[in-house]
């Protein structure tokens, strides 16, 4: 059952580097909007977990979030507002919103044809692995020295935080072929692989994430080269290093939708032939195998 209010225009935008502003409007609607309480949630992830950052109140549009971090470049923080219907329990939640660019139309249907030519032809379905960027330190991690004490560490695959990546985000996108070279040292033969991809605007991409094809081929981002239209992002060139299989990167539990058996990589529509009339049902198309009458 639907709650009985909609919010709107819900905006994250800031001027100081110490605090965010979430502000939003209420749809017209003939219900008491005091029966209804508000309270924002926070996350790195589109995808979330989002997490409560506010107490629930009401009759409040506003809300300023100073528990920001800034020391890192790559970090965005994603918001949502869950309302509340305070008599019935009802609960619902916004989209997803980040301080970013409003595309104009004009961006928005370059994004809609660069989704259909991935999702339908070009592209090929992988995971995104969001690197965590705050939240509760491992024990790996020493304050004192500000860094971590030991590598291949299984709490946080090396990130320095607790379960290192965010759950998994299902896109479509190109990896170009890579080079197959190896350079001898001390250690024995180093098998380097780099190569290039590009993806949508969504989901944002950044260095240190992680990207999963369904061959279970890892790679780690290295950087992020994006094309914008009036500053919103359109489409993303990403460089890529394939990581070595007995990294710990691998160790990542991956939870997908499904068997992996039905998971189809490629676009089902590459192996179908649409000239081949015999896999058409004469009732699939109306009108199709009706003959002229003289």
């Amino acid at each position: 059952m639907p709650i009985g209010i909609k919010l709107k225009d819900l905006k994250v935008r800031s001027l100081d580097l110490d605090f965010n502003e979430i502000t939003w409007t209420v749809s017209d609607t003939t219900v008491d909007v005091l029966d209804y309480t508000f309270q924002v949630l926070r996350s790195e992830s589109p995808m979330g977990p989002f997490a409560e950052i506010s107490k629930e109140f009401s009759d409040v549009y506003r809300f300023i979030d100073n528990a920001i971090l800034v020391g890192d470049k790559w970090r965005r923080y994603y918001y949502r507002v869950k309302v509340r219907n305070v008599v019935t329990g009802e609960v619902d939640e916004t989209e997803a919103t980040v301080k970013e660019p409003e595309p104009d139309l004009v961006a928005l249907e370059v994004r809609r044809h660069i989704q259909i030519l991935f999702r339908e032809h070009a592209g090929r379905k992988v995971w995104l692995l969001p690197c965590r960027l705050s939240g509760q330190r491992c024990e790996c991690w020493s304050p004192r020295l500000s860094q971590r004490t030991r590598s291949g560490c299984v709490t946080c695959f090396d990130t320095g935080y607790v379960r290192g990546y965010y759950g998994p985000i299902e896109t479509f996108g190109q990896i170009d072929p890579s080079a197959k070279a190896e350079q001898a040292s001390n250690l024995g033969r180093i098998q380097q692989t780099n190569t290039t991809g590009r993806f949508p605007a969504y989901p944002p991409i950044k260095p240190s994430d992680v990207i999963v094809e369904l061959e279970n081929r890892r790679w780690r981002v290295t950087s992020v080269t994006s094309t914008e239209k009036g500053r919103a992002t359109i489409h993303q060139e990403v460089q890529l290093h394939e990581i070595p299989p007995m990294d710990i990167e691998y160790s990542i539990p991956i939870d997908v939708e499904g068997a992996l058996k039905d998971l189809w990589a490629t676009p089902p529509l590459n192996f179908t032939n649409p000239q081949n009339l015999e896999n058409l049902r004469e009732d699939s198309v109306a009108m199709a195998y009706l003959s002229r009458k003289p």
